[in-house]
Parts: C-alpha cells; sequence; structure tokens
C-alpha cells in the first residue's frame, strides 16, 4: 500500500471519507442499471487527477458514461452526491493527492469480494464490445444468437413529418370551431383564441435486403438487425430479394430472433441464388411503393451493389424510389473493406441515387447508421 494511501486510511476527515464515497457513488450508478464496476472507479479517480477539482463532473462523466441515455441518470446521481446545481457541472473540492492515492492503490477502493464480483461486469463488457466490432461474416452461431439480444438495444431515432391530423397547439392555425365555442363563456366575444396545428408522427422505414449468394456472410447478421428494427414500430416494412421480391414482415413479427430467420427462410425461395437488383426494385415500386409505403420514407437498401441484370434498369429504378422517399440509404458491408471502390456496375448505377453510403458489416456499424440517422 502506498504511503498516501496509508495515511488515507487514518484519516478521519472528509478526505478519509472520499474513498467511501467513490465506492458509494459506483454502487449507486450500478443500482441505476449502469454498468459500473471497481475498475471504473479507478478510471474515474485517475481522470480526476489529470483534469483537477474543476473538471470533476467531466471526469466522471468521460469514463463511467457509455451511452447518450444514460447521462441524465449519471447527472441525477452524481448531484445528489456531491452537490450543486442540476445542470450545472459542479466544482467538487478535494485533495488531488488523495484522489491520487486511490488510484494508484486498488487496494483502497474495495474489499476483495467487490473487485471478483466486478471482474465478471468487466470481462463480459470487453466479450461484447469485440462482438460490437467483429463482422458478420466471422460471428458463429452462437455469437449470431447473442448479437441478437445486442441488436434489440438499438435504438433508431427516426426523423418525423407532419401528418394531415391536427390537435391543439400553442401556436399556428386559427382554430375557429374551438374558438367559437369557447366564445359562449365570455356572452359570444371570442376573448380566449383557440389554435391548431398538425401532428407529428415517425417517418416509415423500408428494409431492403439482399439475400443472394455473394451476400451469403451478413445476410444472417442483417437479417437480425431488421427483425430487431421492425418491433420498435408496426409500420415499418422489410422485404428480401435474390432474383425476386419477396415481403418478409409477417415472418419477422415475432419475438423469438431464431424462429423468425426461420420463417424468413421458408418464404425466401431464393435465399443464396442470384442478383437481381434492379428487377426486384422495379416490383417493391409497382406494387407497393407508388401505394403509399415508400413515399416519404426512409428506404434502407442492403446489398453490395453485385448486379447480373441490366445496370440501366436499375438506374432508372433508383431514380424512382429517390422522388418518392425521403431517404435512400444504401448499406454496402464490403465498404468496410481497406481500398474497396465502388466499381461494380450495379453500385455505379445506384450510388447518384443515395443519399447515404454507408458499411453494415458488425453491429457497431448499424449504430453509426443509428446515430446519422437521430442527425437527419
Amino acid at each position: 500500500m502506498s504511503e498516501a494511501a496509508r495515511e488515507l486510511s487514518g484519516q478521519g476527515s472528509v478526505d478519509g471519507d472520499l474513498t467511501e464515497r467513490l465506492l458509494a457513488f459506483g454502487r449507486a450508478l450500478r443500482s441505476e442499471g449502469l454498468p459500473i464496476g471497481t475498475g471504473n472507479i479507478l478510471q474515474f479517480s485517475r481522470a480526476a487527477t489529470l483534469l483537477g477539482p474543476a473538471d470533476f463532473y467531466w471526469a466522471g462523466r468521460a469514463t463511467l458514461v457509455v451511452r447518450q441515455e444514460e447521462i441524465p441518470v449519471y447527472d441525477r446521481v452524481f448531484y445528489r452526491f456531491w452537490g450543486g446545481d442540476f445542470g450545472t457541472p459542479v466544482q467538487t473540492t478535494y485533495d488531488v493527492e488523495v484522489i491520487r492515492a486511490i488510484a494508484e492503490d486498488p487496494e483502497e477502493t474495495g474489499d476483495e469480494e467487490e473487485q471478483r464480483e466486478s471482474s465478471p461486469d468487466a470481462t463480459q463488457a470487453s466479450r461484447l464490445e469485440l462482438l460490437r466490432e467483429k463482422s458478420f461474416s466471422e460471428l458463429t452461431p452462437d455469437e449470431l444468437a447473442e448479437l441478437a439480444s445486442l441488436m434489440a438495444r438499438v435504438r433508431m431515432s427516426i426523423p418525423t413529418r407532419r401528418s394531415r391530423r391536427r390537435r391543439p397547439a400553442r401556436g399556428g392555425d386559427p382554430d375557429l370551431r374551438r374558438t367559437i365555442r369557447r366564445s359562449f363563456r365570455t356572452g359570444g366575444e371570442p376573448v380566449e383564441r383557440s389554435w391548431r396545428d398538425r401532428r407529428r408522427r415517425k417517418r416509415r422505414v423500408v428494409l431492403i435486403l439482399d439475400v443472394s449468394g455473394s451476400m451469403a456472410s451478413y445476410s444472417r447478421g442483417l437479417a437480425l438487425f431488421a427483425h430487431a428494427v421492425l418491433r420498435s414500430d408496426t409500420r415499418w416494412e422489410a422485404f428480401c430479394f435474390g432474383t425476386r421480391l419477396t415481403r418478409v414482415t409477417k415472418a419477422l413479427a415475432t419475438a423469438d430472433p431464431d424462429a423468425a430467420l426461420q420463417r424468413v427462410a421458408e418464404e425466401v425461395w431464393d435465399w443464396d441464388g442470384g442478383t437481381r437488383i434492379g428487377d426486384s426494385l422495379k416490383r417493391f415500386l409497382d406494387r407497393f411503393g407508388h401505394s403509399g409505403m415508400a413515399r416519404g420514407a426512409i428506404v434502407v437498401i442492403c446489398s453490395d451493389g453485385l448486379e447480373v441484370g441490366e445496370p440501366a434498369v436499375l438506374d432508372e429504378q433508383m431514380g424512382r424510389l429517390c422522388r418518392l422517399a425521403h431517404r435512400v440509404i444504401w448499406l454496402n458491408p464490403l465498404k468496410a473493406q481497406a481500398g474497396y471502390q465502388p466499381l461494380a456496375r450495379g453500385m455505379q448505377a445506384a450510388l447518384p441515387h443515395v443519399d447515404v453510403f454507408a458499411s453494415a458489416h458488425n453491429l457497431a456499424s448499424l449504430e453509426a447508421l443509428a446515430d446519422e440517422l437521430a442527425a437527419v
């Protein structure tokens, strides 16, 4: 044990209680659902040593918060423990040498039992991080099953649109009917004027997945992604195509990912077959797109672009789709490869009509897509 840590353990001042307060802070975050272990508290202490008391809030936020949705939880617990006005980072007074002693001496951050309890969490976190970065083409069946539970946590922040339905609002267009009805209370004088505005609702998402032979290494992972996405909104749709188009929305409408994939495999007859992207898009637009499914929607096409049909057909259909949809997103797993160039005839025909061209080779790339949609 370091000399500073020995002094710390024998102090009865506020500095002497800092170790317990840090541990209690970590336990409180863990009870709120954040994956906090002893190692995280050590990182927090090291960061606080480097940044100083003025940045104590930011030291914890940088080391203890992983996802954006965890920030409100962290803020609530932080201000409960360390004081200050909620929403304003607080400068906490403490001895930097005491914090450094805690950071350099893990023995002072808890007993052996708590450290053993935190070790599996750290191992599990590392495994999940590796799973997020691992390509779909390299995953084992067991890892794919584990990946399905991770995909269920991905939240798609979809842009909204104004619907035709209206609702009462503080501003917008005058609501004459409600204004006149309220005027009866004041002898016919329209003292209280009412307003209304259009409701806003999420745009529809349409997934079109390439399940041809050239996409065999990625098809199952992308199908799991479609299953997770469709459970977010019942209005969203999914299709698969190889040489023909198959609607798989109902097949994916089950809670069990394995059962959903089994049902999709039974309905898609051309799985691991050829690739006719242009013909499949034409069928989608003729039968579903112009009837309203693609109008104002976000259409996500997952394909490597290795078209065996005529590129002119794909060019024409992508133009039709671009004029109908709000956004056209093309996800190509090959884009993650070093030195990749979209030289395939299908990709060259499609790219002029694409709003977002990104990769979809692992879970991390799909999470990046969700963040990009949130910024639209």
